[in-house]
């Protein structure tokens, strides 16, 4: 497999990602300017301005790459399992697992986040879409094997969200009491109300 080869561009617009992403996980979107950012990136302010107009603009670059990450290793997980309950397990479990990672890195921004959920709410809703297919194509998948009971596709769009809604629910409760490594076997029985409910 060849290496990924970035252009010029591609490459500073990683340098000054990465830069900013470390600024934000120590100090918060708040508190972390364009020239403390260009700073750490090793740049001029007039090369960060040519490439980003803002530091919101950098701000949701950092976010986006992250969202992407955590949507990626919630899809491999749900793509390894054999039954549909099985990819609801995974889907939940890892999601849960990786944002409380992400929330460790990112303790002051979530709590940005907390007071103003402005800050991301385009690529909050984008992400659940995102999010939404993954269910819809679970729930499609468990009841093409019989696994699940059948249900015409508007109540699948219903199921979907109301899934997607109480673990969001679930997510928030745990990320804002800290308290992702105590929940344990109570999200095993969440998860068994959850899925024996839609069972066949």
């Amino acid at each position: 497999m060849c290496p990924i080869v970035l252009s010029k561009d591609e490459l500073i617009r990683a340098e000054v990602l990465n830069a900013a992403r470390g600024l934000f996980q120590r100090f918060g979107l708040f508190k972390t300017t364009m020239e403390d950012i260009a700073k750490a990136a090793g740049k001029g302010k007039s090369t960060l301005y040519y490439y980003y107009q803002s530091k919101d603009e950098i701000f949701d670059s950092v976010i986006k790459e992250d969202m992407e990450e955590v949507f990626n290793s919630v899809k491999y997980a749900v793509e390894q399992a054999s039954t549909a309950e099985e990819k609801l397990r995974n889907f939940t479990s890892s999601k849960i697992r990786a944002i409380s990672q992400k929330a460790a890195l990112y303790s002051i921004v979530f709590g940005e986040i907390s007071e103003n959920p402005q800050l991301i709410k385009k690529l909050k809703k984008s992400y659940e879409e995102r999010e939404l297919e993954l269910l819809r194509g679970i729930l499609s998948f468990g009841i093409a094997r019989q696994e699940l009971k059948k249900i015409s596709d508007e109540t699948l769009e219903d199921v979907s969200y109301i899934i997607l809604s109480s673990l969001r629910g679930i997510e928030m409760g745990l990320l804002e009491d800290n308290r992702a490594k105590k929940m344990g076997d109570r999200l095993d029985f969440v998860l068994d109300l959850m899925c024996h409910g839609i069972k066949r």
